[in-house]
């Protein structure tokens, strides 16, 4: 493609070369003047866009770019005036002033208004001028695309890196008071201690093994939920314990879906809508069929933020999934979150 466009481009700018005057039995002359002034146009061309250009505007040497240009029009120049010498009458590039009355048998004496080779050097600058700007505008788009994709695959690469480290990380404060609910379930002997242990022990394989992969079957993604969701009831008595309901309508339990993506929106969930002491409640439905997958969370609302430190980190979780979406299913979701006085709905929706 990039060689076919400047192919064009050659080949319509030195179609347009004016022939210049001459008297009809120098013709195959003529010829031989334009072919060579126009391969002298193509070296520089080629010459351009191959070495200045990656040597000098690539490194963003703009000077040393200018400079090689003005030297090569200079020698362009000179191997312009060569080819007229050698190919061209020389009588027609001297300025003569007619010393006796012409008469029909002597030449035709040109002046200066009517050299041939003053209009040939203005149409050969003005070729080379236009050459160079076609051919450098055209690279320049070339570079700016470049830079473009590669500044798109760096943030993509980035991105990625921050997702697979956010995959591999569980929330400190729900490790630290699932730890604390078991120490707790242990003093007092209970026999929910050797549960509660087998529960965390599966969720931080799943975190270690499984997050790292791209996709995974959505079963292990619902298996981790419910995981998660016996694991946080474990901090509330039978008076206090939130009303939580999951359910899940499937008909392709080996759908892959990217882990832990929907653990965000059930984490944020239990963060901010149960309480311990008013009634509260968490409704999580998770829906898939032939077309697509719907996935959404319905909470009580209460305020927790306690420090200005909370507040300013609030919706992080959700900002980072945001992303994550764009990376993952560009064009193939829809997510959006709203608040009716004590409820805070949100719905997830990934399209097949």
């Amino acid at each position: 493609m990039k060689g076919t466009v400047h192919f064009l481009i050659i080949i319509v700018l030195l179609s347009q070369s004016i022939p210049p005057l001459s008297r009809p039995q120098e013709g195959f002359t003529e010829g031989l003047n334009i072919a060579f002034t126009n391969i002298n146009l193509v070296l520089f061309y080629i010459l351009n866009i191959t070495i200045l250009i990656p040597k000098f505007i690539e490194k963003r040497s703009y000077q040393n770019y200018f400079i090689s240009v003005f030297v090569l029009l200079i020698f362009s120049l000179g191997l312009f005036y060569l080819i007229n010498t050698y190919l061209w009458d020389p009588e027609a590039m001297i300025l003569k002033r007619p010393s006796f009355p012409p008469n029909e048998n002597m030449p035709e004496i040109r002046d200066f208004k009517h050299n041939p080779v003053f209009f040939r050097t203005f149409s050969f600058i003005f070729r080379f001028l236009l050459l160079l700007a076609l051919g450098t505008a055209f690279e320049l788009l070339l570079l700016f695309d470049k830079e473009r994709k590669r500044n798109n695959e760096m943030e993509k690469e980035k991105a990625i890196r921050e997702l697979n480290f956010l995959k591999t990380q569980l929330n400190p404060h729900f490790l630290l008071n699932a730890l604390n609910n078991i120490y707790a379930l242990a003093r007092k002997k209970s026999e929910e201690t050797t549960n509660a242990i087998l529960l965390l022990s599966d969720m931080l394989r799943h975190v270690l093994y499984e997050a790292g992969k791209s996709k995974i079957p959505i079963k292990q993604e619902i298996d981790f939920i419910q995981n998660y969701i016996k694991m946080e009831k474990l901090k509330f008595t039978e008076e206090n314990a939130p009303n939580i309901n999951f359910t899940v309508s499937l008909k392709n339990t080996h759908y892959m879906i990217e882990p832990l993506i929907l653990m965000t929106l059930v984490e944020n969930a239990f963060k901010h809508g149960v309480s311990y002491i008013t009634p509260s409640f968490i409704l999580i439905s998770l829906e898939e069929n032939d077309v697509k997958l719907k996935f959404s969370v319905i909470n009580s609302f209460t305020k927790k933020f306690e420090t200005p430190s909370d507040k300013k980190h609030a919706g992080l979780g959700i900002k980072n999934l945001e992303n994550q979406m764009e990376l993952i299913y560009p064009g193939k979701y829809s997510f959006h979150q709203k608040r009716e006085k004590n409820l805070f709905k949100t719905f997830l929706t990934i399209k097949k």
